[in-house]
């Protein structure tokens, strides 16, 4: 029972550990500003500003503004905003680790998802994808565990409300589900029948995207909007290194060994040249193992996609969808070990969980909302804002870089419209850097080190903030 409950424990801890943590990252536009329009507006309309409408149901905005609505608005009240959704997803992981390993193993199925960066990272955020992980994890429970479909309709509408990509896994789960029950007889009877449970979530999806054509003309992104130049299509060397950085987003954070535990799951029990049309039998014979593959193949299919062909949509929590199965897929292969089961979960377990000390150089862009390394960020920030403020430096004499630009409002829910301004090297009096902020260029980085004056720089487990000054003398 102790086991059971402390992974409920654990979440609860650490959401009352972050409660006071601003917005970060993409959760200052998909959680702070949606909810605030809402909020603000008394949801009058469903449809948000051009400037920050990201194209999909603003439900998780909604959500959120009705949240502060009952219980007021504030940080804390933001993030236990999201335990329900956390709480959830270690409820459907135990179930569905019991399904993969057994009722005993099943619970280190939890501990080994926990321990992803990628969802570690985005767990101590306001993030929707904490829900859209909830639902995904709730579709595959209904799913395998049959006669669940009021629970298999009420994820594929949660999906759908979510954002696109929540609406693109809702067409994977659909697949995957006509494929759990299709026999070779059955012709068209099991996908035709298999679809009701995701009519509601589905026509509820068209029906807004149809809507939001008819009231903006554009679906998805339009050419004015800020992400617009993450959705350039990119020509075959952009395709190639979209490719490569694809891989190292398989590798990164730890992930390389949940890769590594495959390849040694996968030698143990290779069978010899003599003997492989046995074992592959066997492996057709294996449903679990079966549906885990084709699970993972849907998914990726189409996740993966836009990812590779588009500019800027690389991101690690992108991939959580493909990242969840693959994780599945170790712990499942892991119970065909007699020898060393517990061994090698245990490397593979502190290898992942490795992933959030992983903190590259300050010339390579890092994904930091889907990571712990991110934490010191919040006090460092903070303590560069007291210094500014008792030293009279305004706001707007600073410059700095997503994702810290703009009315502190933003992040901070504390009213105040005053915020950094976009750095501007040429007409800047201070800029604040940290590493954390993937937009300063190589060139722009080596001229503050060389060129400005460093008036004071504050670090914390491999997070930096820096004040620089400009030579020329300039105002506060």
């Amino acid at each position: 029972m102790a086991a059971r409950i402390f992974p409920y424990f654990l979440v609860f801890m650490a959401t009352l550990g972050v409660s006071h943590h601003p917005f970060f990252w993409d959760t200052i536009q998909l959680g702070s500003k949606h909810a605030q329009f809402f909020y603000e507006t008394n949801f009058s309309s469903i449809l948000l500003p051009e400037e920050m409408d990201s194209g999909h149901l603003p439900a998780f905005g909604m959500y959120l503004a009705a949240v502060w609505k009952i219980f007021g608005k504030s940080l804390p009240v933001s993030h236990f905003a999201m335990l329900p959704f956390l709480m959830s997803t270690v409820f459907f992981l135990q179930k569905i680790g019991g399904r993969l390993a057994g009722r005993r193993w099943g619970l280190w199925l939890v501990l080994l998802c926990l321990a992803s960066p990628v969802l570690a990272g985005q767990a101590v955020l306001v993030s929707p994808d904490v829900a859209l992980v909830c639902f995904f994890l709730m579709a595959l429970w209904a799913i395998w565990e049959q006669g669940k479909l009021p629970w298999l309709t009420f994820a594929v509408m949660g999906l759908g409300l979510i954002s696109m990509r929540g609406m693109m896994l809702g067409v994977a789960l659909y697949f995957f589900y006509v494929f759990t029950g299709f026999r070779g007889d059955d012709g068209l009877k099991v996908p035709a029948r298999k679809i009701l449970p995701f009519l509601p979530g589905g026509l509820i999806a068209l029906a807004y995207l149809f809507y939001h054509w008819k009231m903006t003309g554009w679906v998805g992104y339009h050419a004015g909007s800020p992400w617009a130049p993450s959705f350039e299509r990119v020509g075959f060397s952009g395709f190639l290194k979209n490719i490569l950085i694809l891989g190292w987003r398989f590798l990164d954070f730890g992930q390389v060994f949940i890769a590594l535990g495959l390849v040694v799951i996968l030698a143990a029990n290779w069978p010899g040249f003599t003997r492989w049309q046995a074992q592959l039998k066997a492996l057709k014979n294996d449903s679990m193992l079966t549906q885990l593959l084709v699970l993972l193949l849907f998914v990726a299919l189409v996740i993966i996609p836009p990812l590779v062909f588009y500019k800027g949509l690389l991101g690690h929590r992108y991939l959580l969808p493909v990242f969840l199965p693959l994780t599945f897929l170790f712990f499942y292969a892991l119970q065909s070990l007699t020898k060393y089961r517990r061994a090698l979960f245990l490397a593979v377990f502190f290898g992942l969980a490795s992933g959030n000390f992983w903190v590259y150089p300050k010339n390579i862009a890092m994904g930091w909302d889907s990571t712990l390394a991110h934490l010191p960020w919040y006090s460092l920030e903070s303590a560069m804002e007291q210094f500014l403020h008792s030293h009279d430096i305004s706001y707007a004499a600073v410059g700095t870089a997503f994702p810290n630009i703009g009315p502190r409002k933003n992040m901070e829910l504390n009213g105040v419209e005053e915020g950094f301004r976009e750095k501007n090297l040429d007409e800047n009096c201070y800029v604040f850097y940290s590493n954390v902020m993937n937009d300063f260029t190589d060139e722009e980085i080596s001229l503050l080190e060389k060129d400005w004056q460093e008036v004071t720089r504050m670090e914390r487990r491999g997070v930096c903030v820096i004040l620089y000054k400009n030579p020329r003398q300039c105002e506060n």
